[in-house]
């Protein structure tokens, strides 16, 4: 039996009591963030005459959702979207469009929705619940073993489920799963088993939308056709909020919403200047300076650092095992750097700083990392 990955929200020994662009404060300290807690933006990035009233969006609208929504169609190419309050909702929504069977991969995260989680982090065939879980690319397990391995367990799973015209959601780099990085191989494998079965396909880019991969919508990079897009965690400062870009018809949506508060005036005029943010210069700087930092990890004389992976300001730093991770976790803690861990033993470091922040920051926070991954032996 495969050992679940188990997404790494260990809480750090202080009570936050402030924050500042892209740190957090507590008693006077700052800590430079690239958990991923300061989603897109970063932190205090709303200005005081953005804040209307919520109202909802369900009921009236407004100009501020209306602007964003014709952005995102617009910057994505779907003709549609339905609003939710996180990303998490929006896996859930769109894996509840059409229904089981559903297909999902070992190391995915989509969220702890009643839904996403029975498709996220499990392993086989799951005939109960009419989950398949496929095997995802990683540093240990090369794209020709993982194509060979899911076509022996779709072969089994359709002598108990009815895999045509089933869902299929992926992430294009597994964050949990460890950094683990599509390759264009793979997805042309992914677009082989969507047309063979008549599969819904469903991208996952509620960590690599947004900038975080140095794409607005990093699906196009691939050639993928998706019938949905989930996004989410930047959307709105922090904000909750979250979407599904979709085609076609669904009786799910009321006025572009799932639920009450799903994109209200407030979020949508925060969502707004988010993305009037997240232009092409940006966009650049999170591509090039994301290779530079893999490169400079990359270059670190230790045996103890078995692999470094990332695209953009997704990076994972492999170590040996869970107690060098949490050793380097609680050194760039001590050092005014928060970084989580990810991974089956939870012995990758990943670094995802803001798309948004400044590059003297980031190269502040990076040179920290570095200096610190030097100490191992």
């Amino acid at each position: 039996m495969i050992k679940l990955v188990q997404p790494e929200f260990k809480e750090f020994n202080f009570i936050v009591d402030d924050t500042e662009k892209f740190y957090v404060k507590s008693e006077g300290k700052r800590y430079l963030d690239f958990t991923g807690s300061a989603m897109t933006t970063g932190y205090n990035f709303i200005k005081p005459k953005w804040l209307v009233s919520p109202v909802s969006r369900l009921v009236f609208k407004n100009p501020y959702t209306e602007k964003l929504k014709d952005m995102l169609t617009k910057l994505s190419g779907f003709e549609k979207i339905a609003f939710t309050t996180s990303g998490g909702e929006a896996c859930d929504a769109a894996l509840s469009r059409f229904g089981p069977t559903f297909v999902s991969f070992e190391g995915a995260y989509h969220g702890l929705t009643y839904i996403t989680k029975i498709v996220s982090n499990g392993t086989g065939i799951d005939k109960e619940n009419k989950v398949i879980h496929l095997i995802y690319p990683k540093r240990t397990i090369s794209d020709d073993t993982a194509i060979e391995m899911n076509e022996k367990i779709l072969l089994s799973a359709k002598k108990d489920l009815k895999i045509d015209g089933s869902s299929i959601i992926l992430e294009l780099i597994q964050s949990d799963g460890g950094i683990n990085i599509m390759t264009p191989n793979f997805a042309n494998y992914i677009k082989e088993i969507v047309n063979k079965y008549n599969m819904h396909l469903i991208i996952d880019e509620v960590y690599t939308g947004y900038g975080r991969s140095g794409e607005l919508f990093l699906f196009k990079k691939y050639n993928l056709n998706p019938e949905m897009v989930c996004v989410g965690k930047g959307m709105a400062a922090g904000l909750p909020s979250g979407a599904v870009l979709y085609n076609g018809n669904w009786d799910v949506p009321h006025n572009d919403v799932i639920s009450m508060q799903s994109a209200n005036m407030f979020v949508g005029r925060v969502g707004v200047e988010v993305l009037k943010k997240l232009n092409n210069k940006v966009l650049k700087f999170v591509r090039d300076k994301g290779k530079s930092i893999v490169k400079s990890i990359q270059d670190i004389k230790s045996k103890k650092i078995i692999d470094v992976r990332g695209r953009g300001f997704m990076i994972g730093v492999e170590l040996p095992d869970t107690e060098t991770a949490y050793n380097i976790r609680n050194m760039l803690e001590k050092n005014g750097v928060l970084c989580s861990l990810v991974g089956e033993k939870n012995n990758v470091l990943k670094i995802t700083p803001p798309p948004l922040i400044d590059e003297q920051t980031l190269m502040e926070g990076i040179n920290i990392i570095i200096s610190t991954l030097n100490q191992l032996n």
